[in-house]
């Protein structure tokens, strides 16, 4: 069996590189978005009260789980990798409240414990596979 190896084509790796300006960009906005995540998740948890509780906990919700997945797929485009994360975030939310429900303790505070606590359990996942294949490497180095 023959394999055929493919090069993308130049148009396609720069169209997908962006700009020199835009890496200065995303540090920032990756701030402002967990500023906001972790807002919601405080206003989720004393209750509501506030006029954009229930706009920031949709933050929370999406950023917890999806930066988790986004964040352990680095290697792919930024493309793929926000599919990839927007359909973690939809199967993490969807998963914890068939859950909750399933178990009579529904509440928009476990939602948002039962979905931290799996957003904290993608990214430990992520780091532990990243500090294992590190260590890996060194072995084989040295």
């Amino acid at each position: 069996m023959q394999t055929i190896g493919m090069k993308p084509s130049s148009s396609l790796t720069t169209r997908h590189r962006g700009s020199p300006g835009d890496g200065a960009k995303a540090p920032a906005l990756a701030a402002a978005w967990c500023s906001l995540a972790a807002v919601g998740t405080l206003l989720a948890l004393t209750g509501p009260g506030a006029p954009w509780h229930a706009a920031l906990t949709l933050v929370f919700l999406a950023a917890a789980p999806g930066g988790a997945v986004a964040l352990a797929l680095a290697g792919l485009d930024p493309w793929s990798r926000g599919v990839a994360a927007l359909g973690a975030a939809l199967a993490a939310n969807t998963l914890a409240a068939q859950t909750l429900l399933m178990l009579g303790a529904w509440s928009a505070r476990n939602g948002v414990v039962a979905v931290g606590a799996t957003g904290c359990l993608i990214l430990t996942g992520a780091l532990a596979g990243r500090l294992v294949r590190r260590a890996g490497r060194r072995e084989r180095v040295g």
